[in-house]
């Protein structure tokens, strides 16, 4: 059971999954610790969809946002936290006390790859882009459709 369970309490709980370029990811979680992947991909994703109907794939919302050129979790947080057009808009607080300082002074490109590190990036990440389509759905009077 194991794990398994894990994934009950995520499915129970309807919190949002956020990854990046991770539909194998749920894909191998489906078949792994739900059921048998369906037929279809049609097939799979109303399946998915109703147990996890809060599914997002920042690589998607990236590219889907026309502001990144290229949409590697390491490119689109860099982007995110270095460009004019998105680093001052959110500012976070870190719990220092709690693991969190790890990498701070450290040289980004060495901890890319790192579970705990790629998470950081992607929630990041994440968060920028979904201020960015908040400021251009302002700045279109509420009108925009991404």
């Amino acid at each position: 059971m194991g794990f398994s369970l894990v994934i009950e309490e995520i499915i129970n709980s309807k919190k949002p999954l956020i990854g990046h370029n991770c539909i194998y990811d749920w894909l191998y979680v489906y078949n792994q610790f739900v059921d048998k992947l369906p037929e279809t991909y049609d097939e799979f994703i109303k399946s998915w969809n109703k147990m996890f109907p809060f599914t997002y794939d920042n690589k998607v919302l990236a590219f889907n946002s026309k502001a990144f050129f290229k949409t590697s979790l390491g490119e689109v947080f860099d982007k995110c936290t270095s460009d004019d057009k998105f680093k001052h808009n959110l500012k976070f607080k870190f719990d220092l006390k709690n693991g969190c300082s790890n990498y701070e002074g450290t040289a980004m490109l060495s901890h890319y790859h790192e579970a705990a590190y790629d998470a950081h990036m992607t929630g990041v990440a994440f968060a920028h882009i979904l201020k960015l389509k908040e400021i251009e759905n302002i700045k279109n009077g509420g009108n925009s459709e991404t």
